[in-house]
């Protein structure tokens, strides 16, 4: 408030002014929230690419001997040695796979995650996503199958994300499966331009209230399910914003105690240059 004074026909008039600086006040302290959260988003970009590199460097190490074991360079292996090797060669990849998954969910926030399209072959990536799971298949007693349409045998996509997709809804059906095991079918189908899949299981499956929660960043549906299954609660929300990205849409149908169905639908020649 400002209080000014003047004479009026011989009289000393005060006058207050009163200037009203809330609005103003308002925008100066979003200014400010918002550089604090891009400041924020850098510091944790560029922690997370530095996390990345070091963790890269060793696991690279232990992927490439062990690919050397592998093909016996230094030697014959028996039984054992050869089991032993492609259980180091599959964990490792796991664990580049998820560093991936929090790369790529760094860049999809920051909007700068580009697809590299290329003609893949469909049957022959989702093979190399199941050598992925098929130790941890076989821990939980999961028999996972493929029915595959014979009509989708290449697509236009990329190769990297769409495995990492495929990865996360094969790793989820595996790992919230039942005690007792189950079945686990993969499924691809040509539908005009775009090939659409599903992962179906027979698991403990995802309550109507819960659903919700699925596609959310680090958001686990339950405290309880996170303690006993594990996981970061990213696997989902990275495969719906890359089914996004490539001009696609990613669907769930589940019910308690019964099994989850996850479908996604991607262009058959995703757009070179399409973007976030």
């Amino acid at each position: 408030m400002l209080l000014t004074s003047f004479n009026f026909k011989g009289k000393q008039v005060l006058q207050a002014t009163v200037r009203d600086i809330t609005e103003r006040k308002k925008m100066e302290e979003l200014r400010l929230e918002n550089e604090r959260l891009v400041q924020a988003n850098q510091v944790k970009a560029d922690f997370l690419a530095v996390m990345s590199h070091e963790l890269r460097t060793p696991l690279n190490a232990v992927l490439g001997f062990s690919t050397l074991l592998k093909q016996k360079v230094a030697g014959e292996l028996n039984e054992k040695q050869e089991r032993y090797v492609d259980n180091i060669l599959t964990g490792g990849k796991r664990q580049l796979t998820l560093i991936d998954m929090i790369l790529d969910m760094t860049r999809l926030e920051a909007g700068k995650l580009d697809l590299i399209i290329e003609k893949i072959n469909v049957p022959d990536a989702i093979k190399d996503v199941l050598n992925l799971v098929k130790q941890q298949a076989q821990e939980h007693k999961v028999t996972v199958k493929t029915e595959l349409d014979l009509a989708l045998e290449n697509i236009y996509t990329d190769e990297q994300r769409f495995k990492l997709i495929m990865f996360n809804l094969l790793d989820n059906a595996v790992k919230f499966s039942k005690p007792e095991g189950g079945n686990v079918v993969i499924s691809s189908k040509k539908e005009g331009d775009m090939a659409k899949f599903s992962v179906s299981d027979n698991g403990i499956g995802i309550s109507e209230e819960h659903a919700g929660k699925l596609f959310v960043s680090f958001k686990q549906i339950d405290s309880g399910i996170a303690r006993k299954y594990g996981g970061l609660g990213l696997g989902l929300a990275i495969a719906k914003q890359l089914v996004e990205l490539h001009g696609g849409t990613i669907t769930v149908e589940s019910k308690s105690g019964e099994g989850s169905t996850f479908t996604f639908s991607i262009p058959i020649e995703a757009k070179k240059t399409h973007k976030k």
